[in-house]
């Protein structure tokens, strides 16, 4: 059975306050806090936590 694609989208809440929306069709849309700079979503995003976010909610292996 194919895994359901996740995606991210980064959204601003203030000048030093970002967020990742990670949305996946059927499930509660689940947000990434803690993110102070849109270089710091970029590198969360093209990182590894990225990947490591994935696992933790059972989207990759």
């Amino acid at each position: 059975m194919k895994k359901p694609r996740v995606t991210f989208k980064m959204k601003r809440i203030a000048e030093d306050d970002w967020q990742i929306l990670a949305e996946c069709p059927g499930v509660e849309t689940k947000i990434i806090k803690g993110l102070k700079s849109k270089a710091e979503v970029d590198e969360w995003l093209n990182g590894s936590r990225r990947l490591d976010w994935l696992r933790s909610q059972g989207y990759a292996k």
